[in-house]
């Protein structure tokens, strides 16, 4: 009896092991991606060229790199050009576009932005639900007022500026 007992259980031993034996285990990992991240690319900064000096006045350039003077102020000379951003990301996700933080330089505030996105319309730059860039990516034009204080020298130059922030929406 105790031999048979035994047996039983180093057969049973014997089978729980070779099922271990037998057994195999693979880790298995989950990937999962998610949309594209977005991508600026500043083409080129605000200019205004250069301005008649020691003049108080508003200047304008427009998202078309046109300038303007809402007083006695002239533009003179030199290259004039909008803000030209170039977005790429989302082919789904929809864009807000905003700005902030207008910050003055030598006696010049800048103010009012405006922006033409995808060569859409001329509008303020609080823009929300903008339609996706895409992998190609979108265009943002940028104008904006410079409200000038009359003190500027000839021969300076002033760096206002502000934040362009681009989210998904």
């Amino acid at each position: 009896m105790k031999r048979q007992i035994l047996i039983t259980l180093i057969g049973t031993l014997i089978l729980l092991f070779s099922l271990d034996a037998v057994a195999a285990t693979l880790p298995m990992t989950a990937n999962i991606s998610f949309d594209t991240p977005l991508a600026l690319t500043k083409k080129n900064d605000i200019s205004f060229g250069t301005v008649k000096a020691g003049v108080a006045d508003t200047y304008t350039i427009t998202t078309a790199g046109t300038v303007s003077a809402a007083n006695s102020g002239q533009w003179l000379y030199g290259a004039k050009a909008a803000g030209n951003i170039t977005i790429v990301g989302s082919t789904t996700q929809t864009l807000n576009i905003s700005v902030s933080g207008y910050t003055a330089s030598g006696g010049v505030t800048p103010a009012n932005a405006t922006c033409a996105y995808a060569g859409g319309a001329t509008g303020s730059c609080t823009i929300s639900g903008a339609t996706a860039s895409g992998t190609t990516g979108k265009t943002l034009l940028i104008g904006v007022d410079a409200v000038v204080d009359g003190t500027q020298a000839i021969g300076t130059t002033a760096t206002p500026s502000f934040t362009v922030t681009i989210i998904y929406g």
